[in-house]
């Protein structure tokens, strides 16, 4: 094998390997049930129409 075809199948081996790790770095992980409870919650308070304006919260932080 020349060396032009090893580093084409190096590269490319490389190139799947990022692809993988780009596509979803966090495949895999738990979400810590502290987390899960709050993205549960923030999910109930969207479907029951509880949003606030950005503007308030905006205002809410300054």
């Amino acid at each position: 094998m020349t060396t032009s075809i090893q580093e084409k199948k190096i590269e490319e081996a490389i190139i799947r390997v990022l692809q993988t790790m780009m596509a979803d770095p966090d495949f895999g992980l738990e979400l810590r049930p502290e987390f899960e409870r709050k993205l549960m919650k923030s999910a109930a308070s969207r479907k029951a129409g509880h949003l606030k304006d950005f503007r308030e919260v905006l205002a809410s932080l300054l």
